[in-house]
């Protein structure tokens, strides 16, 4: 036989030491590289059968997803953890508490209150707790890439991610200044194509982002990567959703939400 099942069983436990989507990413397809020198002469397995390499490529993609479903399985875990505390004054005041002390490693790029210090650079405040918390994990196992983020958020324990998503989601968005806006334009793109997703205010949901009041450098820069189908943001229903627009229209949609309250 060709030791099929031997494949996953050794990715499972390379992958145990890794975040589980890096570990599906870079791990699965050393592994299979590793089972057919092993078990294989050249295209041939010991028994002098020819080797079934689909099989093994199934065995491959079966472990990666087994990995990715792990990894959603971890942050629906955070998150119903999250969910206990804002339930009960007592542990939200301790975690806020905990949270403002940790932001301290965030504050340089975010603000002390979440507020941003930079305009390429996204508010943090008012900004939906789970999806602060899911997009913390997303950094750390891979699934979003960014060269201060990734390091960060792996650097923080499942407590400090929680504790720093409540803070900063307990905060006030201030205005600031942002480019006038074609009120009509913007407007109506607004409502074609983000409403279903982000609300009329543009406050989002747990599944959302909060996208009100966002500087607007950031909104156009961010948009024009989904446009321009950037990797650090891969995978992302937004590219399909403005797929269509041109960078006019980028821009106008980019002023409209800047100066949603």
């Amino acid at each position: 036989m060709c030791g099929i099942g031997q494949l996953s069983r050794r990715l499972l436990d390379a992958g145990q030491h890794l975040s589980p989507i890096v570990a599906a990413l870079h791990l699965w397809p050393i592994g299979l590289w590793s089972l057919s020198a092993y078990v294989c002469r050249p295209f041939q397995c010991r028994t002098n059968k020819v080797v079934d390499m689909k099989n093994i490529m199934v065995a491959g993609f079966a472990v990666l997803l087994l990995l990715s479903v792990s990894a959603q399985a971890d942050v629906n875990r955070m998150l119903q953890e999250m969910a206990v505390i804002e339930r009960n004054t007592a542990l939200l005041q301790a975690a806020l508490n905990d949270g403002q002390e940790r932001a301290t490693l965030c504050v340089h790029c975010h603000g002390n209150d979440g507020n941003s210090k930079r305009d390429y650079i996204p508010n943090l405040a008012a900004q939906n707790s789970e999806y602060l918390l899911t997009q913390f994990e997303h950094f750390a196992d891979g699934t979003r890439s960014d060269y201060v983020m990734s390091k960060l958020a792996k650097g923080l324990s499942e407590n400090d991610r929680v504790a720093i998503a409540l803070f900063f989601s307990s905060q006030t968005v201030k205005p600031r200044q942002q480019p006038e806006a074609d009120s009509e334009k913007g407007k109506a793109l607004y409502d074609s194509l983000c409403f279903a997703c982000h609300g009329v205010s543009g406050h989002g949901s747990k599944q959302y982002p909060r996208i009100a009041g966002q500087p607007y450098e950031f909104l156009e820069t961010t948009l024009m990567k989904f446009l321009n189908n950037d990797p650090t943001r891969q995978n992302s229903p937004m590219m399909s959703v403005i797929r269509n627009l041109n960078a006019q229209q980028i821009k106008e949609v980019a002023a409209h939400v800047a100066n949603m309250p």
